[in-house]
């Protein structure tokens, strides 16, 4: 059977491995390490690598910390991002959901009037320990020395770790209280909700100011941050790198213009790794065409 094809087996929250540990031989038998080992890893000097590195976006440079689980460690965030990926996710949830993109995460909002977007600013350095705490003995109802060893494995310095495979959904879960009150607010105003790992968005006939203000209240209460405010009418919207016009999903006009920078730069070159990487580049952004054109038709 093609992997696109195959059956995706989720199970509701509460039928999860992780739900309600209590032991320490259970957890690492669920985590597929021993007892030793989970000691040895909460002792370990240096849990995590630590590097810088450039991103560019709308034509700025900023650079962000990366920190990176090593050793036996980076197995056991694999295993518990593993486990949460099972859980059924709640139908707003667009990544990182299996099977959902940014693509069909715009799409939800097509042809609505009114669309409002915000995002939480620095995401994962946001996330503190205590919220993954929370979650382990609130939410899975684990003991606390299960919920105090995850919360201890899984985050660096007091917070999630920006470059590890568990803190995308590990970070939704820490919020679970939040995102579901937010998800009760939309309802009540009659608007759909998404959210895009940090990126929220709502559309609808009308979204409210009152809808937007217990948004930001929720997101203020957990110690959080929200910016990047942005309010789109009359059939015109930008989602997560999508445009919506006229009922349609798009390519913003800066993707086009990146292509067109990277043919002539092929153009000008001969080295041959230039030539590669220039390549793959704009191969990269004629997909990310081709699929917003695939999901819009």
């Amino acid at each position: 059977m093609p992997a696109s094809s195959k059956v995706l087996l989720r199970h509701p929250i509460r039928s999860s491995s992780l739900f309600r540990l209590t032991t320490r031989r259970k957890l690492a038998a669920i985590l597929r390490t021993t007892e030793a080992e989970l000691q040895t890893l909460l002792r370990m000097d240096r849990p995590y690598s630590h590097r810088q590195i450039l991103i560019e976006r709308n034509g700025k440079t900023k650079v962000r910390d990366v920190q990176e689980p090593r050793g036996g460690l980076r197995p056991v965030h694999d295993r518990v991002r593993a486990l949460l990926s099972r859980i059924e996710p709640p139908g707003y949830l667009f990544c990182p959901v299996k099977r959902r993109s940014y693509v069909s995460n715009a799409k939800q909002h097509l042809r609505a009037r009114h669309v409002r977007t915000l995002d939480i600013k620095a995401y994962f350095p946001s996330t503190p320990t205590a919220r993954i705490l929370w979650f382990f003995r609130v939410v899975m109802e684990c003991s606390v020395d299960v919920a105090v060893i995850l919360a201890r494995l899984l985050t660096v310095d007091g917070h999630l770790a920006t470059g590890s495979t568990v803190s995308p959904i590990l970070s939704f879960y820490a919020f679970y209280d939040m995102w579901g009150n937010i998800s009760d607010f939309a309802r009540e105003s009659g608007c759909i909700l998404t959210v895009y790992m940090d990126d929220i968005t709502l559309s609808g006939d009308h979204v409210p100011d009152r809808l937007l203000w217990d948004i930001r209240r929720q997101i203020h209460k957990r110690g959080l941050i929200y910016h990047k405010e942005k309010d789109f009418r009359r059939g015109f919207a930008e989602i997560t790198g999508v445009i919506l016009r006229d009922s349609r999903a798009m390519a913003p006009n800066r993707q086009h213009l990146k292509a067109y920078k990277l043919r002539e730069e092929l153009r000008q070159t001969s080295d041959p790794r230039e030539v590669i990487s220039l390549k793959n580049r704009l191969n990269g952004l004629l997909s990310q065409r081709r699929q917003i054109d695939v999901t819009s038709a």
